[in-house]
């Protein structure tokens, strides 16, 4: 199945400061995006792995070589071999630290992303997430690879 993913952060930030006589606005935009075509080579990947995971002790590692997945209503193994995007969302009320991505942690309701879409990406092998017991948190990986 070719793969294409869109990436998009916008932030708009307004601060606003009142005087006797004047008022003034200051308006900061920013925003970023790119776009991941189906491939091995530079602003390309394969595949893509998402879950919902919750802490069942204080920290678990995701072994990227073998990450369990449903496609088309049956079970499947997604390998990461070079990651492009990860994105990280801490939906607990404790901080997470995070190791094996230059994502190091994610304050609690806070969210991380991380985008490397050179040709060879970030290498691959295993991410550990440590918190608090029970503590959820939602991940996306998108990279080289397969599903098998």
């Amino acid at each position: 199945m070719p793969l294409n993913a869109q990436l998009t952060l916008s932030i708009l930030a307004h601060e606003s400061s009142s005087g006797d006589l004047s008022r003034s606005l200051r308006a900061t935009p920013v925003s970023y995006a790119a776009s991941i075509a189906d491939g091995t080579g530079a602003n390309q990947a394969q595949v893509v792995w998402s879950a919902t995971r919750t802490l069942s002790g204080a920290s678990e590692t995701l072994n990227l070589a073998s990450l369990a997945d449903t496609r088309d209503g049956s079970p499947a193994t997604v390998t990461i071999t070079a990651v492009k995007v990860a994105y990280i969302r801490n939906k607990g009320a404790s901080a997470i630290t995070v190791g094996g991505l230059p994502i190091t942690s994610v304050a609690a309701g806070a969210a991380a992303v991380h985008c490397d879409p050179s040709a060879a990406g970030l290498a691959a092998g295993g991410v550990t997430v440590t918190g608090t017991v029970g503590g959820t948190y939602d991940v996306v990986l998108i990279g080289e690879g397969s599903v098998a």
